[in-house]
């Protein structure tokens, strides 16, 4: 019997009463750790990972706040980075872009698409941590980091914690607004796992992106699909829009598509989960995205999407290994940083994308038309420069032409606006 459940009784009228059922147990924090991590989420328990395969086995505290189960999933390609492959929920060898002007498909056998449900990931890190000298206490948020002389201190409701390094692994936020001459677009989406009373969805390909009811003039957006059986799958709803309070209707969407594209009728399928959220497409720094600021906040962030996609799974993973060499040769954590030429190109499509959203569609399509391997390469940052000159030729000319034309004049207007504050 479980302890909330645990009651006394004795013989009525004979003083009988039923005890108070015991509150919440609260964690016992240790004072102090090597290493605190922020987020139990994708980032904070790769990083976790990754710390337990140094020398020496450091003392490592992953705070997450959340006090109940992680609705989240993640994708991207396998890249090979993954500390924890175990941990994928569904792989698949194809995908697909739909568009009212056709449809193109890609694949790399090497590198399989891959699901990885936060639940799934996060037994799997439960189940490497056990015999390691890390813990991971869920429904701690962190209130406060502030700087002594040679350490932190982590503020959290059940008490304080010394860290000798601290990781902010909760992952950017959609900020209201950025510096002028950078671009903001906020990646907004529903996603929901369905269930339908019969086979409709095929397994053998992910859609990425179908277009097919896009309008035109108004803000990019598409639909996603994970077919993990022929009567279930995740369907996810997803807006590319300057207005972080857009009304758009996800739900509407997702219930139009399933009755569009398969059919359905709204007896014929059931919504078993959801979950929703915000990803910042933004040319900004990545430091200033974590949406929360400390008193003091001697910690390095972890844990960035990319700016022209909202894709963060590979690169929080290759983000790890570089966090636990440097951890290990005791030098300065650094800060994930993208290669200039792929800042330079996101921050190109960023404009494009904001300008001229009615071409997107097709812009996705003659991407993702591309050699798989190609196509691949690119979206893991692992492109080469001619890769990313074969994807630049591939696009539509007069429409990336001004959107470079604006992200030249964009960093000049930058320039006078910071020497116009000095």
């Amino acid at each position: 019997m479980a302890a909330t459940d645990l009651t006394v009784a004795t013989t009525p009228g004979a003083g009988a009463h039923t005890a108070p059922a015991p509150g919440p147990v609260r964690p016992t924090l240790p004072a102090q750790v090597d290493v605190a991590i922020i987020g139990a989420g994708c980032s904070g328990l790769a990083t976790a990972v990754r710390l337990t395969e140094l020398p020496g086995d450091p003392s490592v505290l992953v705070l997450e706040g959340r006090s109940t189960p992680d609705p989240r999933s993640w994708c991207s390609w396998d890249d090979g980075s993954d500390p924890l492959p175990e941990a994928q929920s569904a792989t698949w060898n194809r995908w697909e872009v739909r568009t009212d002007h056709g449809t193109s498909t890609g694949t790399d056998p090497e590198h399989p698409y891959v699901l990885v449900r936060a639940a799934d990931r996060r037994a799997a890190a439960e189940r490497r941590l056990r015999t390691t000298s890390t813990a991971v206490i869920d429904g701690s948020p962190v209130r406060n980091v502030t700087a002594e002389t040679d350490h932190a201190l982590v503020h959290t409701p059940d008490g304080v914690v010394r860290a000798g390094t601290v990781l902010d692994a909760r992952g950017p936020r959609c900020p209201e607004h950025v510096e002028p001459g950078r671009v903001l677009l906020h990646q907004r989406f529903v996603g929901q796992w369905v269930t339908t009373t019969r086979p409709v969805f095929d397994t053998s390909t992910v859609t990425l992106m179908d277009f097919t009811d896009q309008h035109a003039g108004g803000a990019v957006r598409f639909i996603y699909v994970l077919p993990v059986a022929p009567d279930v799958a995740f369907v996810e709803s997803t807006l590319f829009t300057p207005d972080g309070a857009d009304p758009f209707d996800h739900r509407f969407h997702i219930a139009s598509h399933v009755r569009r594209r398969w059919g359905l009728t709204p007896n014929e399928w059931q919504v078993d989960e959801e979950e929703a959220g915000c990803i910042p497409m933004t040319d900004a720094p990545p430091i200033g995205l974590t949406g929360r600021a400390f008193t003091h906040m001697p910690s390095t962030v972890i844990g960035t999407t990319r700016p022209s996609s909202g894709y963060g799974f590979a690169r929080s993973n290759r983000h790890s290994v570089a966090l636990a060499r440097h951890l290990a040769g005791g030098t300065p954590v650094p800060a994930f940083t993208d290669r200039p030429r792929t800042r330079f190109l996101d921050a190109v499509f960023l404009r494009f994308l904001r300008d001229r959203p009615d071409h997107a569609a097709e812009a996705f399509r003659r991407l993702l038309a591309l050699p798989g391997p190609l196509v691949v390469r690119f979206m893991t940052e692992r492109s080469t420069l001619a890769d990313d000159l074969r994807i630049v030729l591939a696009l539509q000319k007069r429409p990336f032409l001004r959107a470079l034309r604006s992200t030249i004049a964009d960093a000049g207007h930058r320039r006078r606006h910071r020497w116009a504050a000095q």
